[in-house]
């Protein structure tokens, strides 16, 4: 595609969370320390939060480059928590884990899963389950998670968890009081400022093989704009832009073609709705 017409070894701003592109800001920075340092304490569980395309699957995947290869660690990432029953909830942690055997009950199915915990314990390993998407658990499994940080030794957690998910991860764990409490960290992922979001750019351009990006000054402040600072649409915008400037046969992009790729994807609607929306909540307070 573009990559031989902007001389790249490969594309920069693909939305798949591949961790060599993950691009961490000093929120990104402090949110990955959070869960490591909760890791690393045996504390038990901790939540990151944020708007879709925030960046939360990518601290996900950073964890992942982190500890799945490491023998003092077993790693597990559930991407998909959607179970409707806490036995199929507790059998899918059990076959992350590697533990194949089918139980005959959910209360077998915990014993076991606890003395794996604890054998891992006793071999210096620390089992980690970190669950992307965490707002799509059904209630019922939020009080099974509260259950198995029952799972301890007289001074650690044998099983460290790690929510992410969307905005509503909060609050559905506000209405789960007796989980809350057991919840040694929360972080909060916001929209990047401008400078982030063209550091962002620079960092994936150059990743990709790139020398200088072909973004000029407006056409930056265009992308911020559109994505409102959403690293997601950060890549989906600058994505978007250098198929068109491929197929225009130029090798700079400016605001035009940025306006031009935003009105195709839909965020000019999306955008001028939010000014509207933020219009009328001053008018009201006024």
């Amino acid at each position: 595609m573009y990559e031989a017409h902007f001389r790249l070894k490969e594309k920069p701003f693909s939305i798949s969370p591949d961790p060599r592109f993950i691009y961490l800001t000093a929120q990104h920075q402090e949110a990955l320390a959070k869960v490591q340092y909760a890791i690393s304490q045996r504390m038990g569980v901790s939540a990151i939060y944020g708007d879709i395309g925030a960046g939360k699957t990518s601290l996900a995947r950073r964890l992942w480059v982190l500890y799945a290869d490491d023998p003092t660690y077993n790693f597990a990432m559930m991407v998909h928590p959607n179970f409707p029953s806490t036995f199929q909830f507790v059998k899918e942690i059990r076959r992350e884990f590697g533990l194949d055997k089918p139980p005959r009950s959910l209360s077998d199915a915990l014993d076991e899963l606890q003395e794996f915990l604890l054998t891992e314990h006793t071999k210096g390993k620390t089992t980690i389950l970190i669950i992307d998407e965490a707002q799509n658990l059904k209630p019922s499994n939020y009080e099974t998670l509260r259950q198995l940080l029952n799972f301890e030794t007289n001074t650690q957690k044998l099983l460290q968890i790690a929510l992410f998910g969307q905005n509503d991860l909060a609050t559905k764990i506000d209405r789960q009081p007796e989980l809350k409490d057991r919840i040694t960290l929360f972080g909060a992922l916001t929209n990047l400022t401008f400078d982030d979001a063209v550091a962002l750019i620079d960092f994936r351009w150059k990743v990709a093989g790139g020398d200088k990006h072909p973004f000029d000054a407006d056409a930056l402040e265009a992308i911020f704009k559109y994505s409102k600072g959403l690293p997601r649409k950060i890549s989906k915008i600058a994505d978007n832009a250098l198929i068109r400037a491929m197929s225009s046969e130029i090798h700079s992009i400016n605001k035009e073609i940025i306006d031009q790729v935003a009105n195709e994807v839909r965020l000019t609607e999306e955008f001028e709705n939010t000014v509207k929306n933020k219009s009328n909540k001053s008018t009201t307070k006024k």
